[in-house]
């Protein structure tokens, strides 16, 4: 009798044992990694500088194991020397980013930014020491977005005080879609700022009611048609508010209409699709041709029958981010 009790204990003490371990197995969850790799950094204001890292992982390929559900958290300070309206417009346009190109945290899971007037003495260099202009850039403690707005265009009205919201954050999705952008092993120039501007351009077209194209991002440098190989490069010159960068994008645009896409169809594969599939310094131009249909060599070359003129390339009235961006 006390061997049949005896042997039933020990039958209850394995089951519980087996129960235990199912319970601990289904409880195990993965998180995709973050990269802490050295950040990019970018200046819309002025010649971008860029990231000078680029010993991170080039892996060509998009590593469809990552993609989230969760939105990047963008930590907001906003100093007190920017006007209320700034404010208020900058909380505006980032509801609205949040609709156009949700931020998913992919690669990173948070982004401080800092914001002030340009006429205030660096308030946060505690945080990010002696970073300035618009960027995002980041130090041995991590990897911000910095808003210098300059007290001048708060005197002029400039449009580029609101329309460098929206470069600084398409960085901040172009980091979320694409992991060698992220970890700045993708620094071709004109593509990665030029797919900036004409995000921004586009944005305070459709809801400022104002041409940035036309009238700050006018001065093209006639070596964009000539020789456009040397806008590949960050050191280079001749590309005032990435003005070069954004003709070469939106030539591109044309050239993908005469291949039979729609306007909003060529900027979607340019500012999106194309960074989606992961590109890298050494296989951009196979990406190029693989996404867009065509090389980068016949693209330059066509380039040559354009006049470096921001006029003759100037994309069609009334197109909106949602017909761009929708699926």
């Amino acid at each position: 009798m006390k061997s049949w009790i005896s042997i039933l204990f020990f039958m209850i003490l394995l089951a519980c044992s087996k129960e235990s371990d199912t319970i601990s197995e289904a409880s195990v969850t993965t998180t995709p990694p973050v990269t802490s790799s050295p950040p990019a950094t970018d200046n819309s204001a002025s010649q971008g500088s860029g990231s000078s890292d680029s010993t991170s992982s080039n892996s060509g390929t998009a590593d469809t194991s990552y993609p989230t559900d969760v939105k990047v958290v963008f930590n907001s300070n906003i100093h007190s020397s920017l006007p209320s309206e700034w404010a208020e417009q900058y909380n505006t346009i980032l509801d609205s980013l949040d609709k156009r190109i949700p931020v998913f945290a992919n690669f990173y899971e948070e982004l401080d930014v800092y914001a002030w007037n340009s006429s205030t003495n660096k308030p946060y260099s505690a945080q990010i020491g002696d970073a300035s202009g618009a960027c995002i850039c980041g130090n041995d403690q991590g990897r911000y977005m910095v808003l210098e707005i300059p007290e001048d265009e708060f005197n002029y009205e400039s449009m580029h005080r609101y329309s460098v919201i929206a470069h600084e954050f398409f960085h901040a999705y172009q980091m979320s879609i694409s992991e060698n952008f992220n970890n700045s092993s993708f620094r071709i120039k004109w593509l990665n700022e030029g797919s900036a501007a004409v995000f921004e351009s586009l944005y305070v077209w459709e809801h400022y009611d104002y041409n940035y194209f036309q009238y700050d991002q006018n001065q093209v440098d006639v070596e964009a048609t000539t020789d456009p190989a040397l806008f590949e490069n960050y050191d280079s010159i001749g590309d005032s508010n990435y003005s070069s960068s954004v003709f070469m994008t939106l030539a591109l645009v044309k050239e993908l209409v005469k291949l039979g896409n729609t306007e909003e169809q060529a900027i979607r594969m340019i500012v999106k699709d194309f960074q989606e599939q992961n590109p890298n310094d050494d296989n951009w131009k196979e990406v190029f041709q693989q996404v867009l249909s065509l090389s980068v060599d016949a693209f330059y070359q066509s380039l040559a029958a354009y006049k470096a003129d921001i006029e003759t390339v100037i994309p069609s009235e009334g197109i909106r981010l949602q017909d761009v961006f929708e699926n």
